[in-house]
């Protein structure tokens, strides 16, 4: 699937739209104009990058949730923090 950005003039010929696309299909313009390119698609990339992220970080969570052998929410012990930094944290009263 390949999503992508562009710029498109505004509707009332004042200022820049983002435009993002799925494949060949429309799927977003910005409400917003800007009064350069530039800024138009600074502004779609950062809101596309944001979506994602969220859309991204909501999947994961759940998906540690579910695997996780407890119940309630995911501790940082199921989410292997510590690991990036080659130690493994210890649950505190916290995590429990």
């Amino acid at each position: 699937m390949l999503i992508s950005i562009e710029v498109a003039e505004a509707s009332d010929s004042w200022g820049f739209v983002g435009v993002i696309r799925v494949g060949a299909a429309e799927a977003y313009r910005t409400l917003e104009a800007f009064p350069s390119r530039t800024e138009a698609e600074r502004h779609t990339q950062a809101l596309v990058g944001g979506t994602l992220g969220e859309l991204l970080a909501g999947q994961e969570w759940r998906h540690v949730r579910d695997s996780a052998a407890h119940t309630g929410a995911p501790t940082r012990r199921d989410f292997r923090l510590g690991s990036l930094f080659g130690q493994v944290d210890e649950p505190s009263a916290a995590d429990s």
